[in-house]
C-alpha cells in the first residue's frame, strides 16, 4: 500500500492527540446536519495546521442519499417554497436533489476534503431503477469539484460484487468492512475505504490480531483509508498506525477474479443548518 491513511469519524475530544496520531478524518456530522460554512472553513484551516497532510472526508447530507421516510427524526432538510419531499433522495435527479448536492460539494469544499461518502439506506435496493439513477448521477450530473472523488457504501441487500461491479463501473471507490467475512474476496480495485464499525458493533473495539488482517488486507491497495467507528475509535486507529509500521504481509486476502459484472449492469455505461430560510418548510 503506497497510500495509507487511518483515521475515526468526527473529532474526538482530544484534538491534540488526534493530529499527533491519525492521518484521516470523516466527517460524520454532514451527514445528519451539516454546520455553516463558515464553521467548515474553520474545521479545514484546523486541520491544515494540525496535519498537513490529513485526509479529509465528507460523508453526504442523508437528505440527498435516503428517502424522506429514511431519515432520522430531527435531522430533516427545510424545504424551500413550492419544493416536494418525495423529490428528495436516491439520486433523483430533480431540482430538490441538485440543490442539496450542490450544497453537498459546497460544504465538502469548504471542509478541505477529497473524497465525498455516500452512505445508502437499505431502502436502497438493488434494483434497476436504483442502479440507473445512481449511473445517471455518476455520470451526468454529479460535476465533481477538482480533487474530489466520490465514495460509496451500500447498505441493505447488495451483494459485495455486485456493489463493487457498479462503483468501478463509475470510478467510485467502493467502502466496505473486511472483516464481516474473511472468506470472502477482497474487491479487485486500486482504492479501497474500509469502515470499521467493530467486531460486535459500535461498542465493541478490536483485537491485535483483528487489526492485523485489517493491514493484510490493506495491503492488497495502492491507496487505503480505514476509519474507525468504535468506543475507542481514535485508540483503535493508533493501535493500528503503530502496527503498520512493523507489518509483514500473511497473504490472509485474495481478490475477487470475476472481473465481469451481469449483462443487464452493462446498460449502465452510459438544529441550524446550511439549508435553513426564514421561509422553509419541514419535512416531517
Amino acid at each position: 500500500m503506497s497510500q495509507f491513511y487511518c483515521g475515526c469519524s468526527d473529532f474526538p475530544h482530544n484534538r491534540k492527540d488526534f493530529f499527533r496520531s491519525a492521518t484521516a478524518i470523516e466527517h460524520r456530522v454532514g451527514l445528519f446536519s451539516p454546520p455553516k460554512a463558515r464553521v467548515l472553513k474553520d474545521w479545514a484551516e484546523e486541520t491544515r495546521s494540525g496535519h498537513a497532510g490529513m485526509r479529509t472526508i465528507w460523508v453526504a447530507w442523508q437528505a440527498f442519499t435516503h428517502r424522506p421516510g429514511d431519515i432520522r427524526k430531527g435531522f430533516g432538510l427545510k424545504l424551500q417554497p413550492g419544493e416536494n419531499a418525495a423529490n428528495l433522495g436516491h439520486f433523483q435527479r430533480t431540482p430538490e436533489n441538485i440543490r442539496v448536492w450542490t450544497r453537498i460539494k459546497e460544504q465538502a469544499v469548504n471542509v478541505g476534503a477529497s473524497h465525498i461518502l455516500l452512505e445508502t439506506s437499505a431502502n436502497f435496493s438493488p434494483s434497476e431503477v436504483n442502479k440507473r439513477a445512481l449511473t445517471d448521477f455518476a455520470k451526468d450530473w454529479c460535476d465533481l469539484p477538482d480533487g474530489i472523488k466520490l465514495v460509496w457504501h451500500a447498505a441493505g441487500f447488495w451483494e459485495r460484487d455486485e456493489a463493487v461491479a457498479l462503483s468501478k463501473s463509475l470510478d467510485i471507490v467502493p467502502a466496505i468492512d473486511p472483516l464481516v467475512d474473511e472468506r470472502e474476496a477482497l474487491p479487485d480495485t486500486s482504492e479501497i475505504y474500509f469502515q470499521m464499525l467493530g467486531r460486535h458493533g459500535l461498542m465493541d473495539t478490536y483485537s491485535d490480531d483483528d487489526l492485523a488482517c485489517i493491514l493484510d488486507a490493506s495491503a492488497m491497495y495502492d491507496d487505503v483509508t480505514v476509519i474507525f467507528r468504535t468506543c475507542d475509535s481514535l485508540g483503535d486507529a493508533k493501535r493500528l498506525i503503530k502496527l503498520s509500521e512493523t507489518y509483514e504481509p500473511s497473504g490472509g486476502f485474495s481478490f475477487d477474479s470475476d472481473e465481469d459484472f451481469d449483462d443487464e449492469d452493462e446498460d449502465f455505461d452510459g438544529e441550524d443548518d446550511d439549508f435553513d430560510d426564514e421561509d422553509d418548510e419541514d419535512i416531517e
